[in-house]
């Protein structure tokens, strides 16, 4: 936490939503910046504007596959390595909300250069930033602040990607008390370009009856240390300026100092700096989404067919009103789920993850469009669409995949209803109700109640704005069709909803629609309540936020009947035949 984080504890938003339950003290006001967090905001996004001006030319970096010495001096010298750092270890001590900002601001410009910056410090010494010592924080935050040293994040291997409890890379402990570190980590940003790895191992631990497990343990490793080596540099679709390789350790020794944190604790510390990296992803899709916008508006308003600029055409106008609304949409989550952080919100897992699925999502499909507005021109490597593109599309696989991130979204998510539902589970069956009439009275009408004000409770949304009053009547509405959904699933499904993946699909899609809802009706309410927000202004936040908020019900109302629908039914039948054929395997010569 940052030195200008609060210390309240604020619960996650998207937790209680599971309950059926908004949290609209919490959602409301919208976490605007204040005054002086916007003076330092507008002085780095300029000083990151002129540097990007002067000396990034992302065209270059994409050709020859690498950034300069030089331009890496020169994003370390704005102190974009330390953005989060405390200023008494050299850093600039943002908080969460003004780290999201510059990032932003960083990867509107380059995506390999956000990745590379991203890398170093949203996960590569996270973990130090996190659970460090006193001692190891002295002795590298410094280095890594001013960018002496760049920092990696060394989780992934060849056999555990998405499950990374499976990883393979072992910490021997040895006789000295120092650590044998033997294992390969694959796909590594940064890999050979840092100084400093934040390493996960599996070291073995002693349990009650004298019976060994393994647990992960998160070590630093120094680049100079004997046994550590590297792959090639791979060669990448897109981002290809940042450097990704495999690393290698080979009987490491590690000293007992160099671990973060508790010994068979460094699971929780990855998952944890994760959470963190995620919301930089979803910053940072915004500042991509914006320079995308730019572009494609300079496109349709100059751009002549038929007599006519193209922004006059209506197809035209649907793809730049959609991108518009994907920018207000994202910024609003990201914005207000490190508002809440730098508030005090320490549970945010849900959010992040929300965040990360819903804006790279978004900005893949906003680049989508502005490539088919810009036609022929785009598919030219003179024009920058097609690099942005290739750059774009490695956030849908960054820091967990969204696949990934929606069955976290619901399995997480109906954790708690399913515990409160447990009792309710041992007397399901009606007879055996009855047979402890007592106990079950008392557990069955405290579940009917619950449940008779979710279908019939006139719940509504106190602190939104008036002109937005239907908008919140629709959340509210959707949020009580979910928080049934969910308890409905949860005794039809029982256990089995884990093997379920299409109906977590649904229950996290339904999720994420009713997280943009809320953020949204929360800061376009905010704007609407300010007085030095021009006329013009507040009538284009209210035309987005219809737009958002009609799309997003839609999509959630769409998850919310294939929940009960045999439309999911189809899928895995039509995926078995497939890869029974290896492949479509049917022709028309053949019928």
């Amino acid at each position: 936490m940052s030195a200008n984080q609060s210390s309240k504890e604020i619960p996650s938003i998207v937790k209680h939503m599971f309950y059926g339950e908004v949290l609209e003290d919490e959602v409301f006001p919208f976490p605007h910046l204040n005054e002086t967090q916007v003076e330092m905001a507008k002085a780095m996004i300029d000083a990151v504007d002129k540097f990007s001006q002067a000396s990034i030319d992302s065209a270059k970096l994409d050709k020859e596959a690498k950034i300069p010495l030089e331009v890496l001096q020169g994003l370390a010298g704005l102190g974009l390595c330390g953005l989060g750092v405390e200023e008494e270890f050299g850093g600039l001590g943002l908080d969460t909300t003004l780290y999201a900002r510059v990032f932003s601001q960083v990867a509107g410009v380059d995506g390999a250069i956000a990745t590379t910056l991203g890398a170093h410090q949203s996960i590569g010494y996270k973990a130090l930033l996190n659970e460090g010592n006193d001692e190891q924080k002295k002795q590298w935050l410094p280095k890594l602040a001013s960018g002496e040293v760049f920092a990696a994040f060394c989780l992934t291997e060849p056999g555990s990607g998405s499950d990374a409890y499976s990883i393979k890379t072992k910490a021997v402990k040895n006789a000295d008390g120092t650590y044998t570190l033997n294992g390969q980590k694959l796909w590594i940003t940064n890999g050979g370009l840092a100084g400093f790895y934040t390493v996960f191992a599996k070291t073995e631990h002693d349990e009650e009856g004298g019976k060994k497990v393994e647990k992960i343990t998160c070590f630093i490793v120094e680049k100079e240390r004997p046994g550590v080596s590297f792959g090639e540099k791979e060669d990448k679709m897109g981002i290809r300026a940042s450097e990704t390789r495999a690393v290698y350790f080979d009987n490491v020794i590690v000293p007992a100092s160099n671990i973060i944190g508790e010994l068979g604790k460094g699971f929780k510390i990855a998952m944890n700096v994760l959470n963190t990296g995620r919301l930089s992803l979803g910053s940072g899709s915004v500042g991509g989404m914006k320079s995308i916008l730019k572009l494609a508006t300079l496109q349709a308003k100059t751009r002549k067919q038929f007599g006519n600029t193209i922004d006059n055409f209506g197809l035209i106008q649907e793809k730049l009103a959609t991108m518009a609304a994907n920018i207000y949409a994202s910024e609003s989550m990201v914005y207000m789920t490190t508002g809440k952080i730098t508030q005090g919100m320490s549970e945010f897992s849900h959010e992040s993850a929300i965040c990360k699925v819903y804006c790279s999502e978004k900005l893949w499909d906003t680049i989508d469009k502005a490539t088919q507005i810009a036609a022929g021109n785009a598919y030219m490597k003179e024009y920058p669409y097609e690099r942005i593109m290739r750059d774009s599309r490695i956030n849908l696989i960054f820091e967990g995949t969204n696949e990934i991130l929606r069955i976290f979204t619901a399995l997480s998510g109906i954790k708690g209803p399913s515990d409160d539902l447990k009792e309710l589970g041992k007397i399901t069956d009606v007879s055996k109700a009855f047979q402890d009439p007592i106990k079950s009275v008392g557990i069955l009408t405290d579940f009917a109640k619950k449940r008779m004000n979710k279908h019939f409770g006139n719940k509504t949304l106190t602190k939104v704005h008036p002109k937005l009053e239907v908008y919140g009547n629709h959340f509210v509405s959707c949020l009580k069709d979910f928080s049934i959904a969910v308890e409905n699933t949860i005794m039809k499904f029982g256990k089995n909803i884990i093997g379920n993946e299409l109906l977590q699909m649904r229950i996290a899609n339904m999720a994420i629609e009713l997280y943009v809802q809320i953020c949204v009706l929360s800061r376009t309410t905010s704007i609407l309540n300010k007085t030095t927000v021009s006329d013009t202004d507040k009538d284009y936040v209210t035309l987005l936020t219809e737009l958002i908020m009609r799309d997003s019900r839609q999509n959630f109302t769409r998850n919310y009947k294939r929940l009960n629908s045999s439309y999911d039914k189809l899928i895995p039948k039509i995926s078995q035949a497939v890869s029974q054929r290896d492949g479509f395997g049917f022709d028309i010569v053949d019928f």
